[in-house]
Protein backbone atom coordinates (compact mmCIF):
# COMPACT_ATOMS: atom_id res chain seq x y z
CA UNK A 1 0.00 0.00 0.00
CA UNK A 2 1.60 3.30 -1.06
CA UNK A 3 1.58 6.43 1.12
CA UNK A 4 -1.29 8.12 -0.71
CA UNK A 5 -3.46 5.01 -0.30
CA UNK A 6 -2.47 4.70 3.37
CA UNK A 7 -3.43 8.35 3.93
CA UNK A 8 -6.82 7.86 2.26
CA UNK A 9 -7.59 4.72 4.28
CA UNK A 10 -6.39 6.43 7.46
CA UNK A 11 -8.74 9.40 6.87
CA UNK A 12 -11.68 7.09 6.18
CA UNK A 13 -11.01 5.17 9.40
CA UNK A 14 -10.59 8.35 11.48
CA UNK A 15 -13.81 9.87 10.12
CA UNK A 16 -15.82 6.74 10.88
CA UNK A 17 -14.33 6.22 14.34
CA UNK A 18 -15.25 9.80 15.26
CA UNK A 19 -18.79 9.23 13.95
CA UNK A 20 -18.97 6.09 16.12
CA UNK A 21 -18.09 8.13 19.20
CA UNK A 22 -14.39 7.45 19.71
CA UNK A 23 -13.21 10.79 21.15
CA UNK A 24 -9.43 10.64 20.64
CA UNK A 25 -8.59 8.76 17.46
CA UNK A 26 -4.88 7.96 17.49
CA UNK A 27 -3.31 4.99 15.72
CA UNK A 28 -0.78 4.10 13.07
CA UNK A 29 -2.07 2.34 9.96
CA UNK A 30 1.24 0.43 9.87
CA UNK A 31 0.92 -0.75 13.50
CA UNK A 32 -1.82 -3.31 13.03
CA UNK A 33 -2.35 -6.97 13.83
CA UNK A 34 -2.16 -9.37 10.89
CA UNK A 35 -5.19 -11.66 10.65
CA UNK A 36 -4.62 -15.24 9.50
CA UNK A 37 -7.26 -17.94 9.02
CA UNK A 38 -6.27 -21.53 8.19
CA UNK A 39 -2.76 -20.33 7.40
CA UNK A 40 -3.90 -17.70 4.89
CA UNK A 41 -3.71 -13.92 5.22
CA UNK A 42 -7.21 -12.42 5.53
CA UNK A 43 -6.53 -8.84 6.59
CA UNK A 44 -5.40 -6.50 9.34
CA UNK A 45 -6.93 -5.34 12.59
CA UNK A 46 -6.49 -2.49 15.06
CA UNK A 47 -8.29 -1.35 18.20
CA UNK A 48 -9.06 2.28 18.92
CA UNK A 49 -11.07 3.00 22.04
CA UNK A 50 -13.94 0.52 22.22
CA UNK A 51 -13.93 -0.19 18.47
CA UNK A 52 -12.01 -2.86 16.55
CA UNK A 53 -11.30 -1.96 12.93
CA UNK A 54 -10.85 -4.87 10.51
CA UNK A 55 -9.39 -4.15 7.08
CA UNK A 56 -10.08 -7.20 4.97
CA UNK A 57 -7.65 -8.59 2.41
CA UNK A 58 -7.93 -6.88 -0.94
CA UNK A 59 -8.68 -3.56 0.77
CA UNK A 60 -12.25 -3.40 -0.50
CA UNK A 61 -13.99 -3.52 2.86
CA UNK A 62 -13.43 -2.08 6.32
CA UNK A 63 -15.47 -3.37 9.25
CA UNK A 64 -15.99 -1.53 12.53
CA UNK A 65 -16.85 -3.91 15.39
CA UNK A 66 -17.85 -3.43 19.01
CA UNK A 67 -16.18 -5.07 22.01
CA UNK A 68 -18.28 -8.22 21.64
CA UNK A 69 -17.53 -8.58 17.92
CA UNK A 70 -20.83 -7.21 16.62
CA UNK A 71 -20.67 -5.15 13.45
CA UNK A 72 -21.22 -1.42 14.00
CA UNK A 73 -20.51 -0.33 10.44
CA UNK A 74 -19.13 -1.65 7.16
CA UNK A 75 -17.42 0.61 4.63
CA UNK A 76 -16.82 -0.45 1.03
CA UNK A 77 -13.91 1.52 -0.36
CA UNK A 78 -14.15 3.35 -3.67
CA UNK A 79 -12.46 1.55 -6.60
CA UNK A 80 -9.91 4.38 -6.96
CA UNK A 81 -8.52 3.63 -3.46
CA UNK A 82 -8.59 -0.16 -3.93
CA UNK A 83 -6.74 0.09 -7.25
CA UNK A 84 -4.05 2.21 -5.54
CA UNK A 85 -3.66 -0.41 -2.83
CA UNK A 86 -3.36 -3.22 -5.38
CA UNK A 87 -0.70 -1.36 -7.35
CA UNK A 88 1.48 -0.92 -4.28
Amino acid sequence: MDYATQASVYQIIVKNLKELGVPHVEFSITDTTILVRDGCYVGRSLVCGRVRVVILSGGQRIEFRDESGGILRVICLPPSIVVGADAA
